[in-house]
Order: C-alpha cells, then structure tokens, then sequence
C-alpha cells in the first residue's frame, strides 16, 4: 500500500505540475539563495580564518607571560614535545604543521625604505622556512614565492608595501627598526615574494627567524611565540584543551586557554611571580571579525526565513485550492477504499516531491551561481576584499550540514504549507465529493 501511495503520489504530483509552477519557482529562487549566501558567509568566514592563522602562527599559539604584556618562550623544546604529543595520544589531533616565531611589534619603529620612499610595518615575524612552508606556500603571491630553506636575506612583502615602495622581487629593501636594546639597527634584505593583501594583514614583513633575532638584537634562539596548525578547525577547543595537558605533563607552569579577547588582554597583564604559559584560540583573536561575519550571517538568514515563511503561506493558499479543485477526484479515491489517513499521505507525499524539487533544482543553481561567481569575476584589491577573499576571488565553502539545513527548511516548509489543505482533504465526504462540481 506504500508503494503504491508513493507512485499515486507521483503521479499526481507530475499531472499537477502546471498548478505547482508558481511554488516550484519560489522554492526554487528561497533554495538558491540560502545556498549561496550560506556559500558566501561561509567562504568569507574561512579565508578570514586562513589568513588570521598565518599572521597569528597557527590555529592555536603558545604564549609565555609574566605580566609585561609580553611573550617569550623560555622552554620552546618542552612546548614543541607537548605539540608533537597532539598526533601521538590515545585521540591524536591531525596537524598539518607547527611555528616557531620571534616577533616585533612596533607600528611606529618598522620602516622600509626603498629608492627614496618609505612606507612603515605593523609589525615585523621571523619564521623559519621549512617549518612552515606548507602554510606559508597559500600565500597568494602577487610575484616570487617562499624562500629556500635557511635563506637569512630574504623578506616576503605585501602588495600594499610593494606598492607603497614601488618595489618587485630581486630588488634590496632597507628595514630599520629600534631593537630591544633601545638602539636604531637596519639591515638589507632581498624581496624573495610579494603577496597580494592589503588589509589589516597586508602590512607584515616575514624574515628568518635568525634574521629577525639579529636585527632585535635577541639571543640567537629567541622563541616569542609557538603556533600549531590544525587539519581541521573544527578541532579547535579541543586542541587546545589537549595542548594545555600535555604542557603541562612536561612539567610546565600552565595557567589555560585563553578563548576570548578579554581573557587574551588579563592574562597578558596580570602579575606573576614567574613565567607562565597559556595558549590562545584563533576564535579569540577573530573575535570582532567574527561578531561582524555573525551579524551579517543573522540579517541574511533573517531575510531569508522571512521570505520561506511568505513562500509556506503561498504553499497553504495553493494547496488550498488544489485540494477544492481536486475535490471530485478525492471523492472517487476514498469511494474505492482509500482511507483518511491514506488521503493525507497522499496529499503530503506530493508537498514532498514539490518541495525536493526545490531543493535539487534550487541547490544546483545555487552551486552554480557561487561557481560562477568564482571563475568569473575578479574583485578590485582593497582593504576589505583582500581581507576576506582568496586570490581576488570568493573561495565559497558548503559542508554536508549546511546542505541538509537548507533541504530540511525548504522541504519543511513545503509540508507545513500543506499540512492544513491535506488534513482536509481526508476529512471530505466521499458522497458530497462525487456531487461536487467546479
């Protein structure tokens, strides 16, 4: 009896189509667009992410405070044994590499100087090469690319700096910073790479380490912060609790995780009597790019719930009349044995189609749309584009989830609609429908 409710169902959902048009349409145009503004908020939030990891030394960063606002790891072997123990215990956590940094910050100290002009840095990061190459490598470089492993001449510049300067790869740039001893110290270097950004993470020169140290006049093996790149960021708040147990199984003083911007600010200031070591979320440092993304995300998905709840009205309207000029058909149906509840089912199973269709020809356009706009169109270089787009391009993201979220809303709305016409479509008379004339 099922199987024969589901081909009478579509049957009749195919006969009908014409009647359906008007509602397929708009399932059609709500599914779409959900898929592609779920597509975008997602793909903008990722790249946002990708780019934060590489400017913030990975996913999770260690950090070492006694209360000057300052980070310096004093034990890097123990912090790196602690990171290594992620992938060797009982749950291990994929890491798709680790940092180790020196960094300076100094908005009004890092000046670059090229022919004549002169343009000043955020702040100044000493990588090591060969440890995060396969990080450093998704850079979109604009010209040249990572230096070769222990290369202590090489810079890697932003377009912004490189416009700025008017400055290309091959060419010598002079950096002159104030050092931790308080004395102007400059050194030359060759731009190995110009990467395109120009946004809040444009304005970021990359060295050696070993470089960085000398120019700071930093013992050799200055380690300021330690970062871990996870394969997956969803592994986040696990990770860190993990990372935090294993440091604190080699012995050392650990005072937790810092999810949030306020617990990042507290716990850079507050007093110690020695060196303690905590570790960083990139959710706390993304934590205002985040809100905003969030707030987009909400107005969006407010303006589409809105449009899904005038669609399911439309749905209830047409069913509505579906069912009234059905009417003699119904009669015929239950006068041959079918019973009320077959009735319904009858009637919801064809909401079910309507609203399948939806999602299949909606998702498909709406996959489209999001490829489309990625192949073909090119954003301007800006402070805002750069910052959230991959390469001048949407780099649009659709996990399984946010797939079956939208089937489940267009095709629940599909039912809902309905539900009121099919539960009166059972209740009618079989004999007062066979009278029943259009």
């Amino acid at each position: 009896m099922n199987g024969g409710l589901l081909t009478a169902a579509w049957r009749n959902f195919v006969r009908n189509l014409r009647r359906y048009r008007v509602l397929l349409v708009a399932l059609v145009l709500i599914v779409m667009a959900l898929t592609a503004v779920l597509g975008t908020m997602l793909g903008l939030r990722d790249a946002v992410r990708a780019k934060a990891s590489r400017y913030f030394a990975g996913d999770l960063v260690v950090l070492g405070y006694t209360g000057n606002g300052s980070s310096l790891i004093q034990q890097p072997e123990e912090v790196a044994a602690a990171v290594a123990a992620l992938e060797a215990g009982d749950t291990p956590i994929p890491l798709r590499t680790w940092s180790r940094r020196s960094t300076y910050y100094n908005l009004n100290s890092i000046e670059l100087f090229f022919a004549g002009y002169y343009t000043r840095q955020r702040r100044m990061v000493g990588v090591e090469w060969a440890l995060e190459r396969p990080v450093l490598n998704d850079f979109d470089f604009a010209a040249g690319g990572v230096p070769e492993d222990g290369d202590e001449s090489a810079i890697l510049i932003s377009t912004a700096t490189a416009r700025d300067l008017g400055i290309a790869v091959g060419d010598e740039v002079l950096v002159s910073i104030q050092s931790d001893r308080g004395r102007t110290n400059t050194a030359r270097y060759i731009v190995a790479g110009i990467y395109t950004e120009s946004s809040f993470f444009g304005y970021t020169a990359y060295v050696h380490r070993a470089a960085l140290n000398r120019l700071r006049e930093a013992p050799p093996e200055t380690v300021n912060e330690i970062g871990v790149y996870l394969e997956d960021s969803a592994d986040e708040a696990t990770a860190a609790a993990s990372l935090t147990a294993a440091m604190r199984a080699q012995g050392l003083p650990v005072f937790g995780v810092m999810s949030d911007r306020q617990a990042y600010s507290q716990e850079a200031s507050r007093g110690r009597d020695g060196r303690e070591y905590g570790v960083v979320t990139l959710g706390a440092q993304l934590s205002e790019i985040n809100d905003l993304l969030g707030a987009i995300t909400i107005i969006a998905g407010a303006i589409m719930v809105l449009f899904l709840g005038i669609v399911t009205v439309g749905v209830s309207n047409t069913w509505t009349m579906v069912v009234w000029e059905r009417t003699r058909e119904i009669g015929t149906l239950r006068a041959l044995g079918m019973q009320r509840t077959g009735t319904v089912g009858l009637f919801l199973l064809e909401a079910l189609f309507l609203g399948l269709g939806g999602v299949i020809l909606g998702g498909g356009l709406g996959v489209a749309l999001l490829a489309g706009i990625q192949r073909w169109i090119r954003f301007e270089p800006n402070a805002f584009t750069t910052l959230f787009l991959t390469q001048g391009r949407l780099a649009w993201t659709l996990p399984g989830w946010g797939l079956l979220g939208i089937a489940g809303l267009a095709v629940g709305a599909s039912l809902f609609g309905a539900l009121r016409a099919a539960v009166r479509a059972g209740a009618v008379n079989p004999v007062e429908a066979l009278r029943h004339e259009q």
